[in-house]
C-alpha cells in the first residue's frame, strides 16, 4: 500500500500529473453539464434501450425463440 502511495504522491508532483487530475476533472464537469441539459433525450435513449434488451431476453428465452 505504501508503494502505492508513493507512486501516487510523485505523480502528482510531477506537472504532466497533475495537468492530467485537472483535465480529467474538466472533463467530468463538462459530462455532468451535458448530462442535465440533455437528460430527456439521454433518459428516453437508455429506456428504449433497456427496453430492447428486454424485449431481446425475454424472447431468447421463449422455447422457440
Amino acid at each position: 500500500m505504501k508503494k502505492i502511495t508513493n507512486q501516487l504522491k510523485a505523480f502528482f508532483a510531477d506537472e504532466k500529473g497533475a495537468e492530467t487530475v485537472e483535465w480529467v476533472m474538466i472533463a467530468a464537469v463538462l459530462a455532468g453539464i451535458i448530462a442535465v441539459a440533455f437528460w430527456q433525450t439521454l433518459s428516453t435513449g437508455v429506456n428504449g434501450a433497456i427496453g430492447t434488451i428486454t424485449t431481446n431476453m425475454a424472447t431468447a428465452a421463449t422455447p422457440g425463440g
